[in-house]
């Protein structure tokens, strides 16, 4: 996407139109005064944000937030942690039902169900440490993986690293 172009929803159609001032407003606010560019964006617009996605998911879900603007329209900001997505204007207050119907609720439900997953895995990792080891403090929070398995499997690499060192070394003397 360009950052130098803003994407409008209007009357059922998109269209790219130039960055408004109140964009290159938040984007001064932010820079000149250090603050966070979803604040500066409250500031520009005079609302506050609605986050439409759960805050902290794991991994590199989305995140969309929109801001309300009685003067502005609404303004949708899609995002990863490490970049933006997307960013779109509706002018019209009575678009906003049909873009997040058709746009924003399968988005939503993606990055959901991606959540989900992710957890379930962490879970099923858990159990399975927890099944194989019993209680105890050898579950990596982060992973749900047991960490007797990997400490085992660093123990199987490095005596197959010295058995191999020990065959090379016979053949090298034999020859």
């Amino acid at each position: 996407m360009s950052y130098d172009r803003m994407r409008v929803y209007d009357a059922d159609r998109f269209h790219d139109t130039d960055l408004p001032d109140w964009y290159h407003e938040a984007e001064r606010l932010s820079q000149t005064e250090r603050i966070d560019w979803h604040r500066a964006l409250e500031r520009v617009l005079d609302c506050e944000y609605t986050l439409l996605t759960e805050d902290g998911l794991l991994s590199g879900a989305i995140e969309i937030r929109f801001w309300p603007s009685e003067t502005r329209g609404i303004f949708v900001l899609i995002e990863t942690p490490l970049a933006f997505v997307e960013q779109i204007v509706i002018p019209n207050a009575a678009d906003w039902l049909p873009f997040l119907s058709r746009y924003l609720a399968p988005l939503i439900a993606v990055s959901h169900q991606s959540a989900m997953i992710a957890l379930h895995g962490k879970i099923g990792n858990a159990f399975i440490a927890w099944a194989r080891h019993g209680k105890g403090s050898h579950v990596d929070r982060d992973t749900g993986l047991s960490r007797i398995d990997l400490d085992n499997d660093r123990d199987r690499r490095r005596a197959q690293q010295a058995r191999a060192a020990v065959e090379r070394e016979r053949r090298e003397g034999r020859a």
